[in-house]
């Protein structure tokens, strides 16, 4: 899909369902603190965490990776942004934060750190002591366009395990594959099984 096309309402995704009560009473508070410091939650974001068929739908797809709220939190890059904890993986290798920078701009970054809790000394194999690194990465423009893509990454990657050929699948999913695979002239290059 177009990035144009993601508005924040996630209107791809079909019937978001009620508000939830038990989801706002998370992200109220998280709301509230960022307030003090002129930053708001984005629409798309409050939508995926309080909206009953979002709640959870990268959860059910996303092979163990979890839903987990937590902020707001200091930006390890500038003292002016926050962030806020809202997926992990299963083993809470990789997390995944909502960013926001101090200007109103909003993108999901990914890290290996969990920022929610101070860590304590880490050794290395020899014993020396380790500093923790305090790396974020970009992910998406957009929790929006970042749901987009955990659910069609996730839905192709268990087609591939099923084995299924490339004229069962959704052709909006084919679309999304297809910019992973360079264009060639050749003849069999870049090509999926029919």
């Amino acid at each position: 899909m177009d990035e144009e096309s993601f508005v924040g309402d996630f209107a791809w995704f079909g019937d978001i369902g009620d508000l939830l009560d038990h989801r706002t009473a998370v992200t109220d508070p998280i709301a509230s603190d960022l307030a003090r410091d002129g930053l708001s939650l984005p629409a798309d974001f409050l939508a995926l965490i309080t909206r009953a068929n979002l709640h959870r739908c990268l959860d059910r797809e996303g092979g163990g990776a979890w839903t987990d709220v937590t902020g707001p939190l200091p930006s390890p890059v500038d003292p002016a942004d926050r962030m806020v904890l809202f997926f992990r993986d299963q083993q809470s290798c990789i997390m995944w934060y909502l960013y926001l920078h101090h200007s109103g701009q909003a993108a999901v970054v990914c890290s290996d750190r969990d920022f929610t809790v101070e860590p304590g000394l880490r050794y290395g194999p020899d014993g020396e002591i380790v500093l923790p690194r305090r790396e974020i990465f970009w992910t998406a423009p957009s929790v929006e366009i970042f749901a987009y893509r955990f659910l069609a990454e996730a839905r192709l990657t268990l087609a591939i395990h099923e084995k299924q050929r490339a004229g069962e699948l959704d052709p909006e999913l084919l679309a999304y594959l297809a910019h992973y695979v360079p264009s060639s002239s050749s003849e069999g290059c870049g090509r999926m099984p029919r």
